[in-house]
């Protein structure tokens, strides 16, 4: 069992999932609804449920997602002429660090919604939630900084991505220039070895990032499993209070 397999059947998960049932059938809500349902007729136990339902499926997805980002590395269509395996792979690249960043946020969120915080979404940071009395006081906060050891490094390239300029790293420059629509054709008509000379670089690119980003996942999804833990924990702690 994968750390991600961990997380999607943890005790938590599966009791949320399950409380969860009677409200979306009571109150007619669909799965796929864009937005967090603020019915009026909601008790405060029912909304309690629904909310902390809401962000742990986000979290759950964003969990998925960069599990499945790492297929997405080979899963290129060259027919597509107008879009070169160079931008392809570094489009995924930098689609994969945004959201492996993205995880601080979510689990904020989930914190937030499980310890029934009453913080509005745009006001969730880290030192609001963690220096909550209700979060302080348990391990809660130890453990997400743990957790946050594991994106060392992944931070400063995500605002690198973000706010400055694309992920920078020589390898990919090459695949980059090897692929260009233009450059390569030239090559090509050229240097015959070229192509065999390209297509191995760019996938022993893709192997090593593939191995980095794996482990790097499976590093995270462990760490998040305490912190689902105490999740759990409050959870029970809060429905018993709400009911």
């Amino acid at each position: 069992m994968t750390n991600l397999d961990k997380i999607l059947t943890h005790p938590f998960v599966t009791k949320l999932l399950d409380d969860s049932k009677p409200i979306l059938v009571d109150y007619d809500i669909n799965l796929s609804d864009i937005e967090l349902v603020k019915d009026p007729d909601f008790s405060e136990f029912e909304y309690y449920i629904h909310n902390t339902g809401f962000y742990s499926v986000h979290l759950l997805e964003l969990c998925k997602q960069l599990e499945n980002a790492l297929e997405l590395f080979s899963n290129f269509n060259y027919s597509k002429k107008e879009i070169s395996r160079g931008d392809h792979i570094t489009y995924n690249i930098e689609n994969y660090i945004i959201r492996l960043s993205s995880l601080t946020d979510r689990i904020l969120q989930t914190i937030n919604a499980v310890f029934h915080l009453g913080i509005d979404e745009k006001d969730v940071n880290e030192r609001v939630i963690t220096r909550n009395i209700k979060v302080s006081r348990t391990e809660t906060k130890k453990h997400f900084n743990e957790f946050k050891k594991t994106l060392n490094g992944y931070s400063s390239e995500r605002n690198t991505i973000v706010h400055r300029h694309s992920y920078l790293d020589n390898q990919l420059r090459r695949i980059q220039m090897f692929y260009h629509l233009d450059f390569s054709k030239r090559l090509l008509d050229d240097k015959p070895y070229f192509k065999y000379f390209r297509k191995k670089e760019l996938t022993d690119f893709i192997k090593e990032k593939k191995e980095e980003f794996n482990k790097t996942n499976e590093s995270c999804f462990e760490s998040m499993i305490p912190i689902f833990n105490d999740l759990n924990s409050q959870y029970e702690k809060m429905k018993i209070k709400l009911k």
